[in-house]
């Protein structure tokens, strides 16, 4: 599974799941999703392993324009802060 994306509506929130992968033409439908989404939106991420810069470029506007990011694991929230790439070489003195 390189990625899934479900939608359902809980009380007067909108929650969309997301599972897997989201890279490639994967960030352009979970925008899609998202767009037409009624709000408000929380998007459920504890199914997502990975996610290329495209796919945390898109979280993290999301979350700026008031969507609620559940579930994130401590790995993808490291990304969406700007910790880098965890996969460098650390360096210790």
């Amino acid at each position: 599974m390189l990625l899934r994306i479900t939608e359902e509506r809980l009380g007067d929130v909108t929650v969309v799941h997301v599972a897997g992968r989201l890279v490639g033409e994967g960030v352009g439908e979970l925008n899609r999703v998202c767009t037409a989404a009624p709000r408000p939106l929380r998007i459920e991420l504890a199914g997502l392993l990975q996610a290329d810069e495209m796919g945390l470029s898109l979280l993290r506007s999301l979350r700026a324009s008031g969507a609620e990011l559940d579930g994130v694991s401590p790995f993808i929230e490291l990304l969406l802060d700007g910790g880098g790439d965890p996969c460098r070489e650390l360096r210790i003195p």
